[in-house]
């Protein structure tokens, strides 16, 4: 059984008593609490006495979630900033702001006293987060837990499952569910701190007339009037070509979450035409930065683009006659994600790099090329035409995409090469038969141009890509597919091997019905 929506909204409504202010200072408080507790869940769940919170590490998902068992109001990353009517929806729960920088004592820039912000509750050390010796004192003192026990440990329970056969129980049997429920999830000196006295939870649920307890998890999401505290921002609503909806348990996002993992700074999507490549690298960047596009930044390389268009170059911006000088150094799109990221430490920048072998890598990162080495992160050098100093921040990470079978581009050198971890993404059935179900297409079409597919893939000497089929429908759309790009990147493919292009072409009209077969040119 769980706790009833009466007493969830009852405990909800009344952890307003955390403070009296309507602004900053709750706020404040609900967030040290917040931080605290899900530290506390992921304490007892790794049996440590401190765990690694750095950007990419593998616990750190596992806090933002535990975060939001605090405060979520739904799965859709709506949660409550000050228990009462100030939401948000960010998907972080607010964790990558300013967590490090001042939620912590001994945080990562320095020790910082802000008006109406309560004492610190946890420890940071290298990137390790642990809570402080005197946390029960500086809950008494500085966040007023005493007034609201009751109602935080209920909120903390909401979706838990217990093993109670009446559905009003006494309030000596309720304490000791609450305290055995709070020991399975969190340390003893926090279970310690916010767990109610019998008087406490009696003088609470004497308000309650309805049971404590109903046979389903309540729906809880309206507790607080979602529709009058929340204004939709209509652009929002629009379908977006490329959402944060990669799943959890997606192959590629697992593989690019462990070379994070274990330090890597550049990952390389390659593989031939067709396989997904841009697409894997803006949907795993999206579900890394939450879908916070502000800390995403694209470019492509092509042969006219230097060092100037994306390290820095000399832009005009004066006249002859002026005293100005003619030409100042400007930083370009490399320079400014640096500044960005530099700036919100907490959180990984990532850029995107399609193309990567289309124009010279090597020249166009000029002395940035060994900067941007993970050992060689954070150390300073000087650029050549502002001749500031500058570093590369740690939580930059490049995503770029090649096709290296590509014959019209360069090779990279081993340098460069070496700076990046692969990725390869290769020609996919699955792929290939859920993209056609997406489109409605038949069972028996499928199987036919599946058949071709393996065809294709087996005579070519680098692979055909499945997302040439991507919304195609109908049969007509099949026969434009195969008139006007298919059949030149076949002829192109198999010049000298006419029987190897013969059998592909035929593959392919096996597809098309016999009244349309003389479609095909």
């Amino acid at each position: 059984m769980f706790f009833s929506h009466d007493l969830i909204k009852s405990a909800y409504k009344k952890l307003i008593k955390l403070d009296s202010s309507d602004g900053k200072s709750r706020k404040e408080k609900v967030s040290g609490l917040r931080y605290l507790i899900a530290t506390s869940q992921l304490l007892h769940q790794e049996k440590t006495e401190s765990v690694n919170l750095a950007v990419g590490s593998l616990l750190r998902n596992e806090f933002i979630n535990a975060v939001g068992n605090v405060v979520a109001l739904n799965e859709q990353g709506l949660y409550s900033k000050d228990f009462a009517n100030e939401l948000d929806t960010k998907r972080d729960y607010g964790v990558g702001s300013n967590f490090f920088t001042t939620r912590l004592a001994n945080s990562r820039s320095q020790d910082i006293e802000y008006p109406g912000r309560p004492a610190a509750l946890l420890f940071l050390t290298q990137e390790h987060a642990s809570i402080l010796p005197n946390v029960s004192q500086t809950l008494s003192d500085s966040y007023g837990i005493e007034s609201v026990k009751t109602e935080l440990c209920i909120w903390l329970l909401r979706n838990e499952d217990f093993n109670v056969i009446t559905k009003t129980v006494s309030s000596d049997d309720l304490t000791n569910l609450i305290t055995e429920k709070l020991d399975e999830k969190y340390t003893p000196e926090i279970v310690a701190s916010i767990s109610p006295t019998d008087t406490e939870l009696q003088n609470f649920i004497s308000g309650i007339k309805n049971d404590f307890f109903v046979d389903e998890k309540p729906d809880y999401s309206d507790i607080a009037m979602i529709s009058e505290a929340i204004s939709v921002d209509p652009v929002a609503l629009v379908a977006r070509v490329l959402s944060n909806d990669l799943s959890d348990d997606n192959d590629i996002f697992n593989i690019v979450q462990k070379l994070l993992t274990r330090g890597a700074k550049g990952i390389l999507f390659t593989g031939p035409p067709g396989t997904s490549k841009t697409w894997y690298a803006l949907k795993v960047a999206l579900k890394i930065i939450v879908g916070d596009e502000n800390k995403l930044e694209r470019v492509q390389f092509h042969p006219s683009f230097t060092y100037e268009d994306f390290i820095e170059g000399l832009v005009s911006t004066g006249s002859a006659s002026g005293t100005d000088p003619m030409f100042k150094p400007k930083d370009k799109v490399f320079l400014n994600l640096c500044e960005k990221a530099r700036s919100d430490t907490d959180n990984l920048y990532i850029l995107i790099i399609d193309e990567f072998s289309r124009g010279d890598p090597s020249k166009i990162f000029g002395e940035l090329l060994t900067y941007i080495e993970p050992d060689y992160r954070e150390i300073n050098f000087r650029l050549p035409y502002s001749e500031k100093v500058i570093s590369i921040p740690q939580n930059i990470v490049i995503f770029a995409t090649m096709n290296p079978y590509d014959k019209s581009v360069v090779d990279l050198d081993s340098a460069m090469e070496r700076r990046f971890d692969v990725v390869e993404l290769l020609p996919s059935v699955d792929i290939l038969r859920s993209l056609l179900l997406d489109s409605g297409v038949d069972g028996d079409t499928i199987g036919k141009i599946i058949k071709f597919f393996n065809t294709a893939n087996k005579l070519s000497p680098h692979g055909f890509g499945h997302t040439y089929f991507k919304g195609a429908t109908e049969e007509i759309d099949f026969i434009l597919l195969w008139n006007h790009k298919l059949k030149f990147i076949f002829e192109k493919m198999f010049r000298f091997k006419d029987d190897a292009y013969k059998e592909v072409r035929q593959s392919y009209v096996d597809i098309i019905s016999e009244a349309n077969k003389d479609s095909i040119v």
